[in-house]
């Protein structure tokens, strides 16, 4: 449009200038009249053949300013314009939207998939810390997929803001100049934009699969724990967090709905430890009434106090392979994953075997007379 009004502008000068000269030398010639018609009618072709030339050059020049908007990397002229503050009204955003829908598409389409992207990003990210307090014992876990996801998300929102601030200087251009041709220009360009943000959405997307990948690996440690028994040189449980009665909660109402099975041998454990305890204070009971049976009686509180550790060791392993599936889940691995279902697979085939473990323990005890 500015293009435009401009050369129009130069045209009528022209003429005016052309005509004014032709009058002129007109004069000239009335005051000198050995000048012929020839010489007369050259010396107007002449000047406008530089006033054609001239007019040529600037036509180039506005070209090339619109050319600075449209091209890849180049700020020239547009160098220090402030291209926010007026350009993020609803209007203008609206009109922009267009103007790329017009132009290109496709760019549209991907721009809305990095913004799915992101905002699905944010929420999980927002997520992390409180899982952190939560599960503690995978919080060294946790805060690696906080770093590679919100390191992702920064680069992926430094690249969307720069894609944008292109369109919005092309859409200025658009709006001020020749339209025709910035959008020839931008088409061309749009698509480079286009290919530029699918290859960083490819990126990001592969710092997803590396973090699921840690996950499933951290899935795999776990499951390989299950059933195995607490050996006298396992010294690091003593600093292991507990589980929360909270997270114990939400650790067994996600195992109900894996498998009711699999909720009813958490309970069937818990059941088991309580006997442990109960025949415990008994034998407690009665070594304070009967002194001279010490060694017997603190020999078989001893069997029953191994028997408690062991099955909550079983208990711990379980909970702590149902805390891995499910932060598993919560970072994006779905119900079908090979890692979760294999977990799955796993926690049913074990507990059984555990169950046994643990009730065989205590016909032991109760038979060791």
């Amino acid at each position: 449009m500015l293009a435009t009004l401009l050369t129009g502008i130069f045209i009528i000068f022209a003429i005016a200038l052309l005509i004014g000269w032709y009058l002129f030398v007109k004069r000239m010639r009335n005051k000198n009249p050995d000048m012929s018609t020839e010489q007369l009618f050259l010396t107007a072709i002449a000047l406008l053949a530089l006033l054609l030339f001239s007019l040529w050059r600037v036509s180039g020049s506005v070209d090339s300013l619109a050319s600075d908007v449209a091209n890849d990397g180049t700020e020239s002229q547009w160098k220090g314009w402030n291209l926010g503050s007026s350009l993020f009204g609803s209007d203008n955003k609206e009109e922009i939207h267009n103007f790329t829908l017009k132009v290109y598409k496709p760019l549209v389409h991907s721009l809305d998939s990095v913004d799915a992207e992101i905002n699905d990003m944010k929420v999980l990210l927002a997520d992390i810390d409180d899982l952190i307090n939560e599960h503690p014992r995978h919080s060294s876990l946790l805060i690696s997929v906080k770093k590679i996801w919100g390191d992702g998300v920064y680069e992926l929102r430094k690249q969307q803001k720069e894609v944008k601030k292109r369109i919005r200087r092309a859409w200025i251009a658009y709006d001020t100049m020749n339209q025709k041709t910035i959008g020839t220009k931008f088409s061309r360009d749009a698509v480079k934009l286009d290919k530029r943000i699918n290859q960083n959405l490819k990126t990001f997307r592969k710092l997803i699969i590396k973090v699921h990948e840690m996950v499933r690996n951290d899935l795999a440690k776990s499951q390989k724990q299950l059933g195995r028994k607490k050996r006298q040189t396992d010294r690091g449980s003593r600093n292991t967090p507990k589980f929360t009665p909270k997270v114990t909660g939400k650790l067994l109402a996600y195992a109900k709905t894996i498998d009711v099975n699999i909720h009813q041998g958490m309970e069937g454990l818990v059941d088991a430890i309580a006997i442990t305890e109960q025949r415990q204070e008994k034998n407690q009971q009665h070594l304070e009434e009967n002194k001279d049976l010490e060694g017997p009686l603190i020999k078989v509180i001893d069997y029953w106090k191994e028997a408690e550790i062991q099955a909550r060791h079983y208990i711990d392993q379980l909970l702590f392979a149902l805390e891995s599936a499910l932060l598993g889940r919560k970072l994006g691995l779905k119900k079908n994953d090979y890692a979760i279902t294999s977990m799955n697979r796993s926690l049913k085939k074990q507990i059984p075997k555990i169950l046994k473990k643990v009730e065989s323990r205590r016909i032991a005890i109760d038979n060791s007379y």
